[in-house]
């Protein structure tokens, strides 16, 4: 698998990004290392591979994987919407919240680039 294209192909902000959601990940593993596996606590560090996984494809330009990346948004916003409990919400929703909708604002913005 040839990586450059992961860099020269987008624009010089997604791979910014992707470096970023790789960060995030580790980060998040990190924060949650000390939480036995099958935990709530865990969700987070899911949440963050899921998106860093479809950011590292939206570096290929893959059409596919910028509607991935669009729906983990939605849906995170849909669970912000209808999960009332504070504790719940603070559990089952990610932590990258305002840069999630960022994040999909550019996607937007370079709808047409992607094959």
């Amino acid at each position: 698998m040839n990586f450059n294209r992961f860099i020269k192909k987008p624009p010089v902000l997604f791979p910014l990004v992707a470096l970023f959601h790789i960060v995030m990940l580790g980060y998040s593993i990190w924060n949650y290392h000390t939480e036995p596996f099958p935990s709530i606590g865990w969700v987070q560090p899911l949440w963050m591979l899921c998106y860093t996984i479809s950011w590292i494809f939206v570096c290929d330009m893959k059409r596919w994987a910028m509607y991935v990346y669009m729906g983990l948004t939605t849906l995170n916003l849909i669970l912000r919407v209808y999960v009332t409990s504070p504790t719940l919400r603070s559990d089952f929703t990610d932590t990258l919240f305002p840069l999630d909708i960022l994040f999909t604002f550019f996607l937007m913005v370079y709808y047409k680039r992607f094959e």
